[in-house]
């Protein structure tokens, strides 16, 4: 198995830190934001990538593109296109070929709740094929990942929007372990769609009850194998239906660093 390091995980860490930390690990997941940050302190792409090369570390994605999905027609023409354009520069200098794009939140406080089902698939499968073709001209894949508190909440849903574009061979999926618990989903479900699983984001969750799953918080991810999920059976058969890219390894942004890496290698050694 081959692991990359979220850099989630080490939020607080800059770029520089962050990639000396992960320098054990195959690859890293590069912070759209984090990125921006080390160039406006005066890094340049070539140096991060001298960097990367240095610990013989592969950048496999750059992430995330957020609120796509149901942004205003002038926010997603301006803001998101703009952003989209940037992250694929990024994902071609340091020589990343996926990009992870994630649905519109949805906030209970906003009439954009009331937004049927089929209208909000519908647009973002409109959206998303736009982000393709675009993608597709720089041999670029997209990750769609989605979010249990998104418009596009579950697994279910996401083979809805991605299954209607099979067309598109640079559009496939990336699962976070905390989401997919989260949300109910099956082992049975990723069979079908094993060969378009681009990257599986591993973290776990500590709960007493299935009912008692809603009320997680991204904060409360926990440490691979310190939560009440079977990563080990789940990654054995996620191996078993066909999937054969990295796991990457997330965590909660409230977790100490301290003695990580060591708790990092027993996982591993499971």
């Amino acid at each position: 198995m081959q692991f990359s390091l979220n850099q989630n995980s080490c939020y607080n860490l800059s770029l520089i830190e962050f990639m000396q930390f992960a320098k054990n690990f195959n690859g890293v997941e590069l912070n759209f934001k984090k990125i921006e940050k080390a160039l406006f302190e005066g890094l340049t792409l070539k140096e991060i990538l001298d960097i990367l090369v240095s610990y013989r570390l592969k950048t496999c994605s750059i992430y995330a593109l957020k609120d796509f999905s149901l942004s205003s027609d002038k926010d997603y023409k301006e803001k998101v296109m703009s952003q989209f354009k940037q992250m694929i520069h990024y994902c071609y200098t340091l020589e990343s070929d996926l990009l992870i794009v994630n649905p519109s939140i949805i906030e209970e406080s906003t009439d954009s709740i009331k937004i049927p089902q089929e209208r909000i698939v519908k647009r973002t499968i409109k959206r998303i094929e736009d982000l393709s073709k675009i993608a597709d001209k720089n041999d670029i894949n997209l990750g769609f990942e989605f979010l249990y508190n998104s418009s596009i909440p579950t697994l279910s849903m996401a083979i809805e929007v991605v299954g209607a574009l099979e067309s598109r061979e640079n559009l496939g999926y990336v699962i976070d372990t905390f989401h997919f618990v989260k949300s109910k989903a099956s082992l049975s479900q990723l069979k079908n769609i094993a060969q378009l699983i681009y990257l599986i984001q591993l973290s776990d969750l500590k709960f007493d009850s299935i009912d008692q799953l809603t009320s997680l918080k991204d904060s409360d991810r926990s440490f691979p194998g310190e939560g009440n999920f079977n990563l080990k059976s789940f990654m054995d058969n996620a191996i078993k239906i066909g999937y054969k890219n990295m796991f990457s390894i997330e965590l909660s942004k409230n977790e100490s660093i301290e003695n990580l890496n060591e708790k990092y290698f027993k996982f591993l050694n499971y």
